[in-house]
């Protein structure tokens, strides 16, 4: 694990670092980084960022090219962006609308991902908003995605479902998950927010903790394939009692996670749940028994859980 500290006024100027500590993260090394045994987290804190429903944009802004340009390695979030899309990808931008509104920080954060993407040199009409606030599709004129799914359901080797229609509209995922306690997964992150809202009938995959639907829908070519990257929202964190925030138990975190596994980062992601709910006298969330998805995702080569196979990244603005 790798613990750095940056001043606001400094942090642009420390974006080289060394290829031996994070690969660069282009689109020939993505399947590299899915497999690689110490795959990089990218995790990016400020005090100043979030106030409940305050969202500084700025803060945030310099979070997220920090996360960018540490994780690829790149000098600027544009380079970043382009390292890791294609320039005629049609991108998806998977948020969260479960709890969103409680959150209150979806649509500054859909602002500011969608502002880095534009100014990056990708047009609105390459960019579909999934599960995105109204106000977004009318600010930034990006595409709304398909409604609908596929006429012929797939099959996932545990099950079987007819997946989305906006898997045959976009080429490229960009996934924005909340980080939240799950009552019956463990926790809800990346794999989650893909696995449960790409098929038609969720519901019937939340047995044994969800496991293994999640790895085997998540593995499922037609998405995984297309996922280039996992920005966690942890602006503010539900700890317990999820997936419906408690203000009891929601975070200020003021946290940003990226990274190209999306197992790393769920794994990651629990790592700063258990620490909060250590903090409240909780017990924590075992990635083996109660959030056992995360165990049988890395069986089926998503990527890598155990914490000693990750190297975290923590930067501090």
């Amino acid at each position: 694990m790798t613990d750095h500290i940056l001043g606001r006024r400094d942090f642009l100027a420390t974006t080289a670092w060394a290829a031996a500590s994070v690969p660069m993260a282009r689109l020939a090394a993505l399947e590299t980084a899915f497999n690689n045994d110490h795959v990089p987290v990218v995790r990016v804190a400020s005090d100043h960022v979030v106030r409940g429903r305050y969202i500084h944009a700025a803060v945030l802004n310099e979070m997220l090219d920090l996360t960018l340009t540490r994780l690829t390695g790149q000098d600027s979030a544009a380079t970043a962006w382009r390292s890791l899309l294609r320039s005629d990808d049609l991108i998806g931008l998977k948020f969260n609308g479960s709890g969103a509104e409680a959150l209150a920080t979806n649509e500054m954060f859909a602002d500011t991902v969608i502002a880095s993407l534009l100014a990056a040199g990708y047009e609105e009409r390459q960019i579909v908003a999934i599960e995105a606030p109204e106000k977004i599709y009318q600010r930034h004129g990006v595409m709304r995605p398909t409604r609908g799914w596929q006429l012929k359901p797939t099959d996932f080797g545990s099950g079987q479902d007819q997946l989305s229609a906006v898997l045959d509209q976009v080429t490229a995922i960009v996934n924005v998950p909340f980080l939240k306690t799950h009552n019956i997964a463990g926790i809800t992150c990346s794999l989650k927010n893909l696995s449960h809202a790409l098929v038609k009938h969720p519901a019937r995959y939340h047995g044994n903790h969800c496991s293994p639907f999640i790895g085997d829908i998540v593995s499922l070519p037609q998405i995984r394939q297309k996922i280039r990257l996992n920005l966690v929202n942890a602006l503010r964190v539900v700890f317990d009692k999820g997936p419906e925030p408690q203000s009891v138990y929601t975070w200020d975190a003021g946290m940003l996670l990226g990274g190209i596994d999306p197992v790393a980062t769920d794994s990651s992601g629990l790592e700063i749940i258990n620490s909060q709910r250590v903090v409240h006298g909780l017990k924590k969330i075992d990635p083996i028994l109660a959030a056992v998805y995360l165990q049988e995702a890395a069986k089926r080569n998503i990527g890598v859980y155990r914490l000693h196979e990750i190297e975290r990244i923590k930067l501090r603005i």
